[in-house]
């Protein structure tokens, strides 16, 4: 069967298990779908590894979404809606388990901030409790081969840790001691290697580290620099100005994510511009503007941003609720997908259909 679902128009997609293509360059493209109504903007967004559902966190509401993104709406299995007044919730992370997530805690939740909570969607019960951080939690990463996660924090560590085992990590990370800012972490699509970056002090750049997943103890296999030079040298060669490429190579990284070759890493900043950088070198690559109707290097809105699983496409969310769809080695903008009336948040790639999801304060699944 080929399920189909219905708002605002009737829109198909295939279930075979074939390598997913996401073509942005024919006609017609993808069309918006099932859209979630949501009260406050989504902060975070994450796809099951089936692709079947899609978890979708409010940190200004506390609640937890569930899309039934096969079907388009919310699932018959479990609740569509979990409020979480106690703790909150800010990050959002999918698991291998299909009714359970993990999510940390949001900002204004006391002593209890800095925590992350292994939940069961399925009857609103949280299973684990994993603390140990002193600072904010600023991202969750799913190994996909085992159920060890990564978490990264504002305390300027990054942690391992075991869905089965509650309390203590089973291992810490710890930034260089030239960088600034909070360090992100990522697991690539083998669960074989992590990567941690933390920023150089005074904004010169970015550090990159490589672990082995099986051996991090032994420190980081590769120690790669993204230098501001390197940085803003892509940003004039792609069109920015000297002035707009000098302000934004400074820019804040807030997140980062491999493709599934592990060829490129991308990452999201502060200040509307992504780009990506050599997974083996950590030289730079491209970048990927934000359309915000203005000058670039004024822009105080961080950048959502992710691969497509093919690895053909980076999709940015911009400031004026429509999507741009690059392609990732060019950078060409070959599509721009219109439908949302404020500022993109989040976006993702389902890894198993075409199909992607973008928030703001609505959730809307495209398809082709």
């Amino acid at each position: 069967a080929i399920p189909s679902f219905l708002s605002p128009g009737v829109f198909f997609f295939s279930h075979s298990q074939v390598p997913i293509t996401m073509d942005f360059t024919s006609e017609p493209g993808p069309k918006m779908g099932y859209v979630l109504r949501g009260r406050t903007p989504a902060t975070s967004i994450s796809y099951h590894e089936t692709g079947s559902h899609l978890f979708v966190a409010s940190e200004n509401d506390s609640v937890l979404r569930i899309v039934d993104c096969l079907n388009g709406g919310p699932p018959s299995d479990r609740p569509p809606m979990i409020k979480l007044q106690r703790e909150g919730i800010r990050n959002v992370q999918s698991t291998h388990h299909g009714h359970c997530v993990l999510f940390s805690a949001g900002s204004q939740r006391g002593s209890k901030t800095n925590a992350v909570y292994y939940l069961s969607a399925h009857d609103n019960k949280i299973l684990r409790e994993f603390s140990g951080h002193t600072g904010v939690v600023t991202g969750i990463s799913m190994s996909p081969v085992d159920d060890t996660f990564l978490t990264s924090s504002a305390d300027g560590t990054v942690r391992l840790w075991d869905i089965g085992k509650s309390g203590n990590n089973i291992g810490q990370m710890t930034s260089p001691q030239n960088v600034e800012g909070s360090p992100f972490a990522a697991f690539d699509s083998t669960g074989l290697v992590f990567g941690i970056s933390a920023a150089m002090n005074g904004g010169e750049g970015n550090h990159v580290h490589l672990y082995d997943a099986r051996n991090f103890s032994v420190g980081p296999f590769s120690e790669m620099k993204v230098t501001r030079q390197d940085i803003e040298a892509i940003l004039r060669r792609d069109g920015c100005t000297p002035e707009s490429a000098y302000s934004l190579s400074r820019s804040e990284w807030i997140s980062m994510e491999f493709n599934k070759s592990g060829k490129q890493i991308l990452i999201g900043t502060k200040s509307g511009v992504a780009m990506t950088i050599d997974g083996y070198d950590g030289g730079a690559l491209r970048s990927f503007m934000l359309d915000s109707g203005h000058d670039r290097a004024s822009s105080s809105q961080p950048m959502a941003t992710c691969f497509t699983p093919d690895e053909r496409s980076v999709i940015c969310g911009n400031e004026n609720g429509t999507i741009s769809c690059f392609d990732a080695n060019s950078g060409i903008l070959n599509r721009k997908l219109k439908g949302h009336v404020d500022r993109i948040g989040c976006v993702a790639a389902n890894p198993k259909y075409a199909q992607i999801a973008t928030s703001c304060t609505n959730t809307a699944l495209w398809v082709w």
